[in-house]
């Protein structure tokens, strides 16, 4: 299942895309067709994979990266 939004025929506002057990596979917001603000990223039991922001569909700001099992952050990385 997916929730999603479009405006002039682009993606635009808040998305969601969803594993089949219902379990949200990732949420974020697209600005004119492009990736913009936060947007995470899901495992299929729930755990989180990574988080972090896009500005006009390329990454910007900080993004942290977590370990499978116990959502342990791994890393964290800093994009301009």
């Amino acid at each position: 299942m997916i929730k999603n939004q479009y405006k002039d025929g682009e993606r635009d506002g808040y998305w969601e895309e969803y594993y089949t057990n219902g379990n949200v596979r990732y949420k974020g917001y697209y600005k004119d067709g492009k990736e913009h603000d936060l947007w995470e990223q899901y495992h299929s039991d729930g755990n989180i994979m990574f988080k972090g922001y896009y500005k006009d569909g390329e990454l910007h700001g900080y993004w942290e990266f977590y370990w499978y099992f116990d959502e342990v952050m791994l890393y964290k990385e800093f994009y301009i």
